[in-house]
């Protein structure tokens, strides 16, 4: 499968074969010859809530409520304070079959993916456009390049 990457430096758009870890990898750009990181040229990916944007990175990444001293990546307003401080992770990495986000529930609270609800320490697969709704917050997994 290949992954749609942009070089950084002369916006030029290409291909590369999908492989494990291939987020930590280089490349050289056809066009303008310059070496680039290959996570530096992926689509952004994002979950947005309320209009929002929150940049989610690769890798593993607690998601949860924003707090004061809170060690969360990603941390998102709920003034319900149903989302937990640490509500759940989200993994982004690259695989044979393409980018793949993994969703890893431990709220105290109900999630619920397209209205399903979960229970703590299900994993599921998220695509693009899924809607998580954690805490009474709905929130869909985005990306597009910068």
């Amino acid at each position: 499968m290949n992954i749609d990457i942009k070089c950084p430096n002369c916006g030029e758009e290409l291909q590369v074969v999908s492989a494990a870890g291939l987020e930590g990898r280089n490349f050289e750009c056809p066009k303008c010859h310059q070496q680039s990181a290959i996570k530096n040229c992926l689509p952004k990916y994002s979950l947005k809530v309320d209009g929002e944007n929150y940049q989610l990175h690769f890798g593993r990444q607690w998601i949860g409520r924003k707090r004061e001293g809170n060690t969360a990546e990603v941390q998102i307003p709920d003034e319900t304070r149903f989302m937990s401080k640490k509500h759940a992770i989200i993994e982004l990495r690259c695989t044979p079959n393409g980018i793949e986000c993994t969703f890893e529930e431990h709220g105290k609270n109900p999630t619920s993916k397209e209205g399903i609800e979960l229970i703590e320490d299900d994993i599921i697969y998220l695509n693009i456009n899924d809607c998580l709704t954690l805490g009474g917050k709905k929130m869909y997994l985005a990306n597009e390049f910068e």
